[in-house]
């Protein structure tokens, strides 16, 4: 007789894009180190906001200080608004591509800037790689800027001007700075571009361990499992204890199904950053895979506090969670959170199938 678990036979599904988009952010993330913080060409968007022209820009959240700041007059008048309904959509299309496509038809961008984690933008960034009518402009260590179709799309000569600007800088700075463009190249569907400047980084600080990393990532994405190993222990062999790589070695453990060794570092990152929202909804998906189901359980409900708070949409969030009761076996908290998944209205077709498939599956197995 099959278990209570077994009857979810339709595979866990990314509501999210891929595991990757863990590993590009957090490289990112804490790449910000002493020497960036003491130098604003290193650690602001100051080389991406220089030149932005836009009559109606889209930006992500983590721009709005910045061009606050340093471009105020690429904002619109709800933009200096944090509050305003202007606002808040654009903060939530970057997970919501179709909602940034209603925004867009009602006041037709003619740029988008994206500035820190790809991480916190990941859905928005596919979408834009994807269709045809955006093509990236600018890249560097801290933004991509896409520009509709028609303009000239980047290429690595146009990271010339950048060169130009951080040519002073010491050689280490610019390592790092060339890997941080670099991972959001390969984020940005631009792996040969990204490649090249990670080679030219490893040139300029061959123990850097940021450019170690970035490798690493790049091998990952090609599935190239003993080069990405060789990269990461390269990188943690110039830092033991350098997050990104110990969240790119959690990447491999789990691409290699090493799913208990894949949590106890998952553990590790989400200690350091504990309301990162991204970290801990791949902790909860390592932990489902490691059988650490009270684990993913307290993840996903403390990802749903903090989106119900942000106003954001829980329906995937509620479908892991009731696959998660799922397997330890407590139907009715199952069929709970497949319920409250389907009073999301932006929850797609095919989750809102699965959900009521398998809320049918467990009454029918259970009496309910």
């Amino acid at each position: 007789m099959p278990s209570f678990a077994d009857l979810f036979r339709t595979p866990r599904r990314s509501l999210f894009r891929g595991f990757g988009v863990l590993l590009v952010g957090v490289a990112i993330w804490f790449a910000s180190g002493i020497w960036q913080k003491a130098d604003p060409l290193l650690a602001s968007p100051t080389i991406a906001l220089e030149s932005l022209q836009a009559k109606t820009l889209y930006f992500n959240n983590a721009a709005r200080p910045w061009l606050l700041a340093q471009r105020p007059d690429l904002l619109a008048g709800e933009d200096r608004d944090e509050n305003s309904e202007r606002t808040r959509g654009l903060t939530q299309a970057v997970q919501n591509p179709k909602l940034f496509r209603q925004l867009d038809r009602q006041y037709r961008f003619d740029a988008v800037l994206l500035t820190g984690d790809p991480s916190q933008y990941k859905p928005l960034l596919d979408h834009l790689v994807e269709t045809k009518d955006w093509r990236l402009h600018f890249a560097d260590h801290t933004s991509l800027v896409f520009r509709r179709d028609g303009t000239k799309a980047w290429d690595l000569a146009d990271f010339d001007a950048v060169r130009v600007r951080l040519a002073e800088k010491s050689a280490q700075a610019r390592a790092t700075a060339f890997a941080q463009t670099a991972t959001k190249l390969l984020a940005a569907g631009q792996p040969e571009a990204g490649r090249k400047l990670l080679d030219e980084a490893a040139q300029l600080a061959p123990r850097n361990a940021e450019v170690a990393n970035g490798l690493a990532i790049y091998h990952l994405d090609r599935g190239e499992w003993r080069e990405a190993t060789a990269q990461i222990e390269r990188a943690l062999s110039a830092d033991r204890k350098f997050l990104p790589a110990l969240a790119t070695k959690t990447q491999l453990l789990y691409g290699t199904k090493r799913f208990s060794e894949a949590y106890d570092l998952s553990k590790q990152l989400v200690a350091a950053l504990p309301q990162d929202p991204r970290l801990l909804f791949y902790h909860a998906k390592i932990a489902h895979e490691a059988h650490a189901y009270k684990a993913e359980i307290e993840a996903l409900e403390k990802l749903i506090t903090w989106a119900e708070i942000e106003g954001r949409p829980v329906g995937g969030y509620q479908i892991y969670l009731g696959q998660a009761y799922a397997s330890t076996g407590d139907a009715k908290r199952s069929v709970d959170s497949f319920m409250l998944a389907l009073n999301d209205p932006d929850l797609p077709t095919d989750q809102r199938a699965f959900a009521r498939e398998n809320i049918a599956r467990i009454k029918k197995r259970t009496g309910q």
